[in-house]
This record gives structure tokens, sequence and C-alpha cells, in this order.
């Protein structure tokens, strides 16, 4: 299998089910940015008609206030959207970082300090089991592909 083919596969584990939502989503932000555009229209059109005197106030403020709360709750949904496409960038950027790592310490014959920055997310030694002397369990948690890789800080660095 090559690397183009397991990136792929790295992705569509990561998104499951958000590809068929991103393009319906690409759809939407563009309908909504349409209708943004034009709710920005209206509402100047009403002000210049209540400036030139043929809208009454009252009207033209529940039209203000129609076209207003529809556009306020437009653009929430256009930033959820983003939020969305923007957590499916991040799945890329994840698998890309994931598939470099790997390429990078699949030949690794010892640990470095420097690997175990990069692929060991943290260490958890189990407290003492009563006696000093007892074997303690220590539980290892790698960077894996189901964590989000870039932007990661240890605190040994």
């Amino acid at each position: 299998m090559n690397e183009s083919n397991v990136r792929a596969k790295l992705i569509a584990y990561k998104q499951g089910i958000h590809s068929a939502q991103d393009s319906s989503d690409k759809k939407r932000l563009h309908d909504i940015a349409k209708r943004i555009n034009e709710l920005d229209g209206l509402i100047q059109s009403v002000y210049e008609d209540k400036a030139a005197g043929k809208v009454p106030e009252k009207v033209c403020i529940d039209l203000f206030e129609k076209y207003q709360g529809e556009k306020d709750k437009l653009t929430a949904e256009q930033d959820e959207m983003r939020k969305r496409s923007e957590a499916t960038r991040q799945d890329e950027r994840d698998v890309d970082e994931y598939i470099r790592r790997m390429k990078f310490y699949a030949g690794a014959k010892k640990l470095t300090r420097e690997m175990a920055l990069e692929l060991i997310e943290y260490i958890k030694v189990d407290a003492h089991p009563g006696h000093r002397n007892l074997p303690r369990t220590i539980h290892v948690f790698y960077k894996l592909i189901d964590k989000p890789l870039i932007n990661k800080r240890n605190a040994l660095e």
C-alpha cells in the first residue's frame, strides 16, 4: 500500500461521517453568504426608503429587526460550519504529521529522548502498591492518530 492510499484511509478514519457533511456544508456556506449579501441590501434599502419618507418608521423598524435577526442566525450557522471545516483541515494536518513521524522513526533501533518527545503523549506511573520495593504499573500513552498531533507540547521540552 502506498503513502497516498494510507493517507486517504487515515483521513477517512479521522473524519468518519464528516466528509458527507463537509460537501453539503460547502454548498450551504455559499447559500448563506449569498443570503447575507441580500439581507445587507434589503437593510440598506429599508433605511434609504425611510430616509426618503417612503416607509413609515414602525415598518422600517419591524423590517430591520426581521432582516437583522435572520442575518444573525445565518452568521452563527456560518461560523459553526467554518469551525467544522477547520476541524477537517486539522485532521488532514494530523494525518500528515502522523505519517511523517512513522516514516522518520520506522527503522529506529534505539529509543532516544527526541523520539520519546515526538511519539509519547505522556507516561503515568501508578502509586506504590503498599510497599516501596514492589513493582509499580507504568502506563505509556502514545501520540496516535486518534488525537490531535499538532501544537502538543511536552512538559520536558
